[in-house]
């Protein structure tokens, strides 16, 4: 199914996580914003789900090195961002809770994960030096160079194109929805943590194929979106309800080796269990508004929507005239002077 159509338009989009990925390196390594490392996180994943996409395509040679190295990126950087997630989590439930006596807990917990983020700096650098020292970003580059040069004569709106959108979107979709029959249980943690990433998956897909439906994706990628970001809440939730408990074991090994008794941990506690509750509650009211979401999403018939969209234009006999019009009228095909297709297919 390789086609010219395919490996210009993979190129264009791999370049386009390629140039955000090099925009983050000094700001993730200085280590002082905690956006620079959301974003180049979010990007090397972006670029992951591209590569997975538009790989196989592309030239071999070097391929499996250039998704490890991008994976080693995604991988070091995820323990440092959550800890950047919960840090400002922990902070803003300071002034929330208000009773002076959950202070001493709170500020011990928050200690801790200063502590845990100060060290995991240090793989977070790492990763950054293995990166420059493997010229990763350069060999991408290099890779994609000969399918972005010389393109003014590619037709991307071929039928080779559009059926590869269509198994990519159509696969996440499915992925998506063998989670369902499990979902409506709040107590099953597992599943609605993989619906969360197949959620993200299917974004990022969609994402990459907008440009060839002309931004017609954009509502399906903006309620994914939101329901990853409803997901992720619940799943960060979780993580606090259960983490909690594990600290203050922790927390009183400590105590209990350096005064041989664990008496101080009682100034601890309250702030502790009066934060986790607050976790609870949190969690229950984040549930209800993400099943209230998934609902009305299946109510507004939203998948098989997005799916009757994307298998529109493996009507063949359609793009193949298109095919035709382009090569009797190349000055209208992209990349000419009047870049765009005819009426009923989409605009680069």
């Amino acid at each position: 199914m390789t086609s010219e159509a395919i490996r210009t338009y993979g190129a264009r989009e791999i370049k386009k996580h390629l140039d955000a990925m090099r925009a983050e390196v000094e700001g993730v390594r200085q280590g002082q914003d905690i956006e620079y490392i959301h974003r180049m996180r979010v990007a090397s994943r972006r670029m992951r789900s591209t590569l997975t996409l538009f790989g196989e395509h592309l030239p071999k040679q070097k391929r499996s090195h250039i998704a490890r190295d991008v994976r080693d990126v995604t991988q070091a950087l995820g323990e440092a961002r959550d800890l950047d997630v919960q840090l400002e989590s922990l902070k803003a439930a300071l002034p929330e809770l208000g009773s002076a006596r959950y202070v001493p807990g709170l500020r011990r917990l928050e200690l801790r994960l200063e502590q845990q983020r100060k060290e995991i700096q240090g793989h977070v650098n790492h990763a950054m030096d293995e990166l420059e020292q493997d010229d990763t970003l350069n060999r991408i580059e290099q890779w994609i160079a000969p399918f972005l040069s010389d393109t003014g004569n590619v037709f991307l709106y071929s039928p080779a194109l559009y059926e590869l959108a269509f198994v990519g979107i159509n696969a996440r979709i499915q992925a998506l929805l063998g989670h369902v029959p499990y979902i409506h249980d709040p107590a099953n943690i597992t599943e609605l943590h993989a619906m969360r990433i197949s959620a993200k998956r299917l974004r990022y897909t969609l994402e990459a194929f907008d440009d060839l439906y002309s931004g017609k994706l954009k509502p399906f990628i903006s309620q994914t979106k939101s329901m990853q970001d409803e997901l992720g809440l619940v799943h960060d939730l979780d993580v606090w309800i259960a983490l909690v408990p594990q600290f203050i074991s922790e927390e009183r090994d400590r105590i209990t080796t350096y005064f041989g008794h664990d008496g101080p941990i009682k100034r601890l506690l309250p702030g502790l269990v009066a934060f986790q509750k607050s976790r609870m509650a949190l969690r229950d009211a984040a549930y209800q508004d993400y099943i209230g979401h998934w609902d009305k999403l299946e109510a507004e018939q939203v998948w098989p929507r997005l799916l009757q969209l994307i298998n529109t234009p493996l009507d063949l006999e359609l793009a193949l005239r298109a095919l035709r019009l382009a090569r009797e009228n190349p000055e209208t095909a992209p990349g000419g002077a009047e870049s765009g297709p005819e009426e009923g297919q989409p605009e680069d």
